[in-house]
């Protein structure tokens, strides 16, 4: 850990120069003596490995809470075991699907490493969120200092940064990392076309562009770095066009381009009616609330949903943090402005999609702030006097200490809410009990254990509160799988199918569960009702040689024999290891032609497989 301490100290050193351009640096000569014999800030990269590591290593403990962390990490462990799957997370959503709009190829790279190491323990995977956690905060502090924060204003809000129930949020849970991943990457790529321009070393060019191109395939809002980029650039007027400067902007360009073709054929599209304007205005509390719940970060919930209160809270205090950069002494226009443009830029692709869920469902997820709420903490920065974060005055050790202490209990409290599924959803249930999603999740998590009684009493609950076919679709599951009460699953089913749920696992098991009460018929001596159901499978699934055999078997004790023998040899064509239709072809023909060739083929190809007539 010192290592990594000495080396942004050695960084800085090298990349500031002994004279920083007047309009990126207000430090004056008696800061820069302060700081120099402030132990606190000679250890400052060391404090940010140490503080959020204290305070959050007890999260290694935590397990999965069954939202999202099962399916990429659980469902998927053959997957991202597979190293010769690399490749493959290029090609895919988030989930090794082409199904869902979530286009997360690094996030898929980090679990697969991650997965060498643990398996399916979660403790390790808690651990790399700390860890990159912790990277990002020791990148924020470098970033600050770039653009020219004194050390003092840079680590107190990198420290704030770091211990913050907000950005706690991106740390506790698994599936978050592609936020922490795309401000890791974020934080770099700024960091170092800030020094390109100043130094253009051709090395710290490609380190750029590698940093864009990492950030860029950690999550989409990554596209927006470059147009931050010529926003400082252009404010602090640095933005020269030459030769070297299109080479960077070409390798951006490239990049995006390589990456739009691959996300374009590797992702499902959102329905329309799930984006766009509309869905900003729907969304239009989420960057207000985020304010209200940074400066107000108590007993925050872990699936939030919009309140006139916290939008009220934010907007009046965004109306006093401009009041008090108006009036301030030591402001610097075009910072404030950055980090404003900042945290609204990357505010707008979490308010872009609003899916069709979330009337019953949470409306954002706090985790999403991470990357805005760094913008924000720059102009926050820029009007809080210089005073005010003197690290050798006792009542600003005092204050800090305070917030510290503040934000760190209320960041552990939060942490037990990500124990695992129980308390996740149980804290949800009980924030907003009249959310019908809320129960559903929480069934989920104990259907994947098998627990099935339970899963059915979240699901009724679900059930009382909205029909949705997810959850009638589930029901029907438990009365199938669990009670074999084929009949009442036959009927819930249908009810789902008749409110639209058409996903492709809910029609396999449809067919399944088509071909199973179709043989509960057959043995009951109900062979019309066995012909119905089987014919229902084969609509449904015309390539199931199962039930296409079945169908046929049916006909023959309906009286219909003549339609048998070609479906059994339809179901051949599919599954020509199918033996049962060979034995059922050779008594056909056996008993309804004298073609012996056709007798003895059915016959031979039956003993082939283990048959004894």
């Amino acid at each position: 850990m010192r290592l990594i301490c000495y080396f942004f100290a050695y960084l800085q050193n090298v990349f500031n120069g002994d004279e920083p351009m007047k309009r990126v640096s207000n430090i004056s000569q008696k800061n820069k003596k302060s700081e120099s014999g402030n132990a606190v800030l000679k250890y400052s990269y060391l404090l940010l490995i140490i503080i959020p590591l204290v305070l959050f290593i007890p999260s290694l403990r935590n397990g999965y809470v069954y939202f999202d962390d099962d399916i990429l990490i659980l469902d998927n462990q053959a997957k991202i075991t597979n190293p010769d799957n690399f490749l493959k997370t290029f090609k895919t959503d988030a989930f090794f699907n082409n199904t869902s709009p979530y286009y997360r190829p690094m996030l898929n790279v980090s679990l697969m490493l991650d997965s060498q190491v643990a398996g399916t323990k979660p403790g390790f995977y808690h651990f790399m969120n700390l860890l990159y956690h912790i990277l990002c905060c020791i990148t924020l502090l470098w970033l600050l200092q770039l653009l020219g924060l004194s050390r003092e204003k840079a680590f107190a809000g990198s420290v704030i940064f770091s211990i913050h129930p907000l950005m706690a949020s991106a740390v506790f849970w698994i599936p978050a990392r592609n936020d922490l991943l795309v401000t890791l990457f974020g934080l770099l790529f700024l960091s170092l076309s800030i020094i390109w321009f100043r130094q253009r070393k051709p090395l710290l060019l490609l380190a750029s562009i590698f940093s864009f191109a990492l950030a860029l395939f950690s999550k989409e809002s990554g596209i927006l770095l470059p147009v931050l980029l010529i926003i400082y650039l252009f404010s602090t007027k640095q933005l020269t066009w030459d030769k070297r400067t299109a080479m960077l902007f070409s390798g951006i360009v490239l990049i995006t381009i390589g990456w739009f073709i691959l996300r374009t054929t590797s992702i499902s599209r959102v329905g329309t009616w799930q984006l766009g304007l509309w869905a900003i205005w729907a969304n239009f509390p989420f960057p207000f609330e985020i304010i209200a719940k940074f400066f107000l970060p108590f007993n925050l919930a872990v699936t939030p949903v919009y309140t006139s209160l916290y939008t009220g809270i934010g907007i009046l205090i965004s109306i006093l943090i401009l009041g008090f950069f108006l009036i301030s002494k030591e402001k610097v226009v075009w910072l404030f402005v950055f980090g404003i443009i900042w945290y609204v830029a990357f505010s707008l692709p979490n308010m872009f999609v609003r899916l069709d869920t979330s009337a019953d469902n949470y409306d954002y997820l706090v985790h999403r702030s991470y990357l805005p709420l760094a913008g924000l903490l720059i102009s926050l920065l820029v009007i809080i006097p210089e005073r005010w974060v003197k690290l050798n005055l006792r009542i600003n050790i005092a204050w800090l200490t305070i917030v510290m202490i503040t934000l760190a209990i209320n960041s552990m409290f939060l942490g037990t809410r990500y124990k695992d599924a129980n308390s996740f959803w149980g804290s949800s249930i009980v924030y907003k009990p009249g959310k019908a999603w809320f129960h559903y999740f929480l069934g989920r998590s104990y259907f994947k254990q098998q627990d099935y009684p339970s899963f059915e009493y979240h699901l009724r609950k679900a059930i009382s509160i909205k029909k949705h076919p997810r959850f009638l679709y589930h029901l029907g599951m438990i009365y199938f799988v669990d009670k074999k009460s084929y009949d009442s699953a036959f009927l819930l089913f249908n009810e789902a199918r008749a409110l639209g749920f058409t996903e492709p696992e809910g029609n396999a098991n449809y067919v399944k569960l088509c071909v199973e009460t179709a043989r509960r018929f057959f043995e009951q001596a109900q062979y019309k009702k066995a012909v119905e159901r089987s014919q229902l499978a084969v609509t449904l699934d015309p390539l199931n040689s199962i039930a296409i055999y079945n169908l046929g078997l049916y006909m023959v004790y309906c009286g219909e024999e003549k339609k048998a023998a070609p479906l059994w040899r339809r179901s051949l064509v599919i599954d020509p290891e199918l033996k049962e239709a060979y034995r059922s072809l050779y008594f056909y023909y056996l008993n309804n032609t004298t073609n012996r060739d056709s007798i003895e083929y059915f016959a031979r190809e039956f003993r082939k497989r283990g048959g004894v007539l």
